[in-house]
């Protein structure tokens, strides 16, 4: 089933699928990674994470774009005076560098590094993150504005950039200078795709409300009134991470708004109980402005012992499409639950 359901996608999808003169880009894109960490104790799988793709490795590679928030830093060193204080409700993610082999043979060629764990081991965390992941040609963007991932895909330029709910120059909460930067890139991109790292956390927070969230007395900004004045500036697509659970879709001005991938491969240190362990797969078809075409959530759930493997019940299907019935009514995708597929 998980073989005939993966090579249906793929014709869908696939250029031998379409007429040869369509212009199209298409994205995969997961939530939250953590390969395992070594800090403070070791809770590292011992096959470098391999496990942890093994079964999702097809779907991944479908897109031309393929995207994953990636949780904590890869790191050989030590915990250094940069890194964020620790607590009873702070955890602090070290992986090392070495596992970067393994995201990169699963597919992936783009990784926001805008969230809450990009910093976990200050600066020489950060900048051992951006070096080990361009040793392997995967691209990412931080929140500080400098880096902008950028892909050519069958003639269309396409750029991502990453935001999160800081301050800074691109923070939700603050968003007017993100605004603007999807204004200029625009005039040297043909579509802008927009990470943002936002939201409350857990399993309540399914739900996406039209308002400013808060989580720990932290302001995570109002999801929703970012997304649409982000493709009111230009965005293309708006993908969003954060909770750590599935969140609803919305259409807006025929653009395609993913309120929260949820999690998807996250070792031990970030929970997988309930929703948390639900592991939605987007892919996603734009057109060469952007707009939404059609799509598919594959569902995967993880597990412990096999890492991400496939769930034949559609949870994170089912899942996503009443959160997006209940949440945005008529401005929903449409969901076909026979094949998976989402449609404007």
């Amino acid at each position: 089933m998980k073989s005939l359901l993966l090579l249906l996608i793929s014709m869908v999808f696939s250029v031998s699928a379409l007429a040869e003169s369509e212009s199209f880009v298409t994205i995969s894109a997961v939530g939250d990674v953590m390969m395992g960490t070594d800090y403070p104790t070791d809770k590292l799988p011992d096959d470098q994470g391999r496990k942890l793709f093994k079964f999702a490795e097809g779907y991944i590679k479908t897109g031309d774009i393929r995207f994953a928030n990636f949780e904590g830093t890869l790191f050989d060193g030590e915990k250094g005076a940069g890194a964020k204080s620790e607590g009873s409700n702070r955890h602090l993610f070290r992986t090392p560098t070495e596992f970067a082999r393994t995201f990169a043979d699963a597919g992936f060629n783009v990784v926001s590094l805008a969230n809450n764990h990009a910093m976990d081991f200050g600066s020489e965390g950060l900048r051992s993150t951006l070096q080990t992941l361009r040793s392997y040609q995967i691209q990412s963007s931080t929140k500080r504005g400098a880096e902008v991932a950028s892909f050519n895909v069958r003639g269309i330029r396409v750029a991502v950039i990453a935001t999160d709910y800081y301050s800074g120059p691109r923070s939700i909460s603050r968003p007017e200078k993100t605004y603007q930067e999807i204004r200029e890139l625009k005039k040297r991109f043909d579509i802008v795709i927009v990470s943002a790292h936002a939201g409350s956390e857990g399993s309540d927070a399914l739900r996406t409300p039209n308002q400013t969230e808060y989580y720990m007395g932290e302001n995570r900004g109002n999801s929703v009134a970012f997304a649409r004045g982000a493709i009111d500036a230009g965005a293309g697509l708006i993908l969003m991470h954060g909770p750590h659970v599935p969140r609803g879709l919305e259409v807006y001005k025929g653009h395609l708004v993913v309120y929260s991938l949820g999690n998807f491969a996250t070792e031990r240190g970030i929970s997988v109980q309930g929703a948390a362990g639900l592991a939605p797969l987007l892919l996603v078809k734009l057109d060469p402005k952007g707009r939404f075409q059609k799509g598919s959530i594959t569902s995967f759930v993880q597990n412990r012992e096999k890492g991400v493997v496939y769930d034949k019940t559609q949870a994170a299907y089912k899942l996503m499409q009443s959160l997006s019935y209940s949440d945005f009514g008529r401005s929903a995708p449409l969901f076909d639950p026979t094949t998976s597929m989402i449609y404007p």
